[in-house]
């Protein structure tokens, strides 16, 4: 590849425009911290973007900064993107023509470009010390200046320079800035005006210890992957001067950028790796232990900020406009459009997940009824899934396991819970309002709840009797068989009720008895019931 050593001095979008390339986007995390949901939205742009315009989705691992990568960070990126259904087409597992994907891989690519910069003029080598810079910096601090290094390495002579390398000084390489403003359009800020291109000092794009710093190996990287479109946080929108510089010192066309908009916390704070664990919405692990469907968290980010078009308001209804909270991602691309996209930073809205969980939820339900599962997981395979990767602690299950493979019985039951569940966990977990459909009630609660009263006792025992002799009945049927024992029993109606719902679920609180039943059927109502009876007489 000839590298050319033109210097354009006001890189400017506009002129770009004309080129046209295949879409291609890249998603380009460091394995550094925990995968949160910020992460997760920029690949989803990223997804988005590229299955639209029928291109290639690049997953791209940013670990040059060694010390603070981690393995369990690197596992929680795949699993994270791989959970979501973001699938990339290229990749460190999927691998690709433009491998490696992963920067710490290609240290040679790295050295051949920054050596091009410093034979060209473009780069040198700076032999400031640690010590030095700081002492700088507190100077500059002190007299209120702007911190900035101040090129004075870029001003050495040749035989300074070798002076310095005959007595092996460490160095690192800096890219030489030029004083020139910077105008390039955002596909989602618009145009956006540097006047001073160099403010910060000339920039560190090679390190003493030979890896090279994120702005050069972003940019070879992005070239030479052939990226179209860099989509990444706002927070590099400052790093545009540098970029474009360096698109111009190798005389390659830049690609189009679109920087998001932050994600803030509901309480208005910054998502940062230091405090998402604060966060109850924050972390893709935490999302997904706590059961949430990765369809409804993908149509939940697509609202957060205004990804398709439409994103609700607290103080608006969630059905209104073209986004609804039961459309998946796949099915709203049309309305996809980086313009379209809001420039605030975007509270994200957990009620507003819970909304979405709800609602695909629903909709798993309403395909299980038709068979309509489209190539897509069922609600079965969901809810088998999860169970392997998060089974109950310390929780016997196997009740659980006998509804979930008896599919027909459990659809049954999950239709009647319709708009109720929005997490899978809503299911599983023995704590939840719905744990009882698989765990009978604590017999301590039971006895502790009911235990001194005759009336109760034979209140109950009649109502197991009257259940086991009927198979199946409707709502009607039921409440008409609930009215007749309570009105034998002279009990309050409170009462009995309030006595047959801890019967059944351990709790005083909850769904109307005759839906519980169907819920249970009437054989294993009665079973519990009699269950209950037996921790009374005691």
């Amino acid at each position: 590849m000839k590298l050319g050593s033109r210097c354009i001095l006001q890189p400017s979008f506009r002129a770009y425009s004309t080129v046209r390339r295949r879409t291609r986007t890249r998603f380009a995390p460091s394995p550094t911290g925990p995968f949160h949901v910020g992460g997760l939205r920029t690949a989803l742009v990223n997804f988005l973007l590229a299955r639209r315009d029928g291109g290639d989705f690049i997953l791209r691992i940013e670990d040059t900064d060694q010390s603070r990568c981690s393995v369990d960070a690197l596992k929680g990126i795949f699993d994270g993107l791989d959970w979501a259904g973001m699938t990339p087409d290229e990749g460190p597992v999927t691998g690709g023509l433009y491998g490696s994907y992963v920067q710490s891989e290609r240290s040679e690519i790295y050295r051949k470009y920054a050596d091009h910069l410093l034979q060209t003029g473009r780069a040198y080598r700076c032999f400031c010390s640690h010590e030095r810079l700081e002492i700088l910096k507190n100077e500059q601090r002190r007299s209120g200046e702007k911190v900035r290094y101040d090129n004075r390495c870029r001003h050495l002579s040749n035989r300074e320079i070798e002076l310095n390398l005959s007595q092996n000084l460490p160095y690192v390489l800096r890219f030489k800035m030029l004083p020139s403003g910077t105008v390039f359009r955002d596909l989602v800020f618009g145009e956006i005006n540097f006047p001073n291109a160099d403010y910060e000092g000339d920039p560190v794009i090679m390190k003493s210890d030979g890896l090279p710093v994120y702005h050069l190996a972003n940019v070879v990287d992005d070239h030479l992957m052939e990226i179209s479109h860099v989509v990444r946080g706002s927070e590099w929108i400052t790093s545009i001067p540098k970029h474009l510089q360096l698109y111009a010192a190798f005389d390659w066309h830049p690609p189009a950028f679109a920087h998001l908009p932050l994600m803030l916390s509901s309480s208005g704070r910054k998502f940062s790796k230091r405090h998402v664990e604060q966060e109850s919405v924050a972390l893709v692990e935490s999302l997904r232990r706590e059961g949430h469907l990765p369809s409804a968290l993908l149509t939940w980010l697509s609202a957060t900020g205004g990804l398709l078009d439409f994103a609700p308001s607290i103080d608006k209804k969630h059905e209104s406009g073209t986004w609804t909270p039961a459309k998946r991602v796949e099915e709203m691309l049309h309305l996809f459009d980086l313009s379209s996209l809001n420039r605030h930073h975007a509270r994200v809205d957990p009620e507003l997940l819970q909304v979405c969980g709800r609602a695909h939820f629903d909709r798993l339900i309403e395909e299980a009824f038709s068979r309509r599962s489209l190539r897509r997981p069922t609600i079965v395979e969901y809810l088998r899934d999860y169970l392997n990767t998060y089974p109950p602690i310390d929780d016997d299950c196997s009740q659980l396991m006998d509804l979930i493979n008896d599919e027909e019985r459990l659809i049954q039951v999950l239709a009647r819970l319709k708009g109720r569940i929005g997490r899978l966990s809503d299911l599983t977990s023995v704590s939840s309002a719905f744990g009882f459909l698989w765990k009978s009630p604590n017999p301590e609660i039971v006895k502790s709840s009911l235990s001194g009263s005759i009336a109760i006792y034979e209140a109950i025992l009649m109502t197991a009797v009257k259940l086991e002799r009927s198979e199946e009945l409707s709502e009607d049927d039921l409440r008409a068989l609930l009215q007749s024992v309570n009105k034998l029993s002279g009990l309050p109606k409170a009462e009995f009720l309030t006595s047959l719902r801890i019967c059944l679920t351990g709790s005083d609180h909850g769904m109307p008895i005759h839906e519980l039943v169907q819920l249970l059927t009437p054989m294993e109502a009665a079973k519990r019931i009699r269950e209950a009876g037996k921790v009374i007489e005691k």
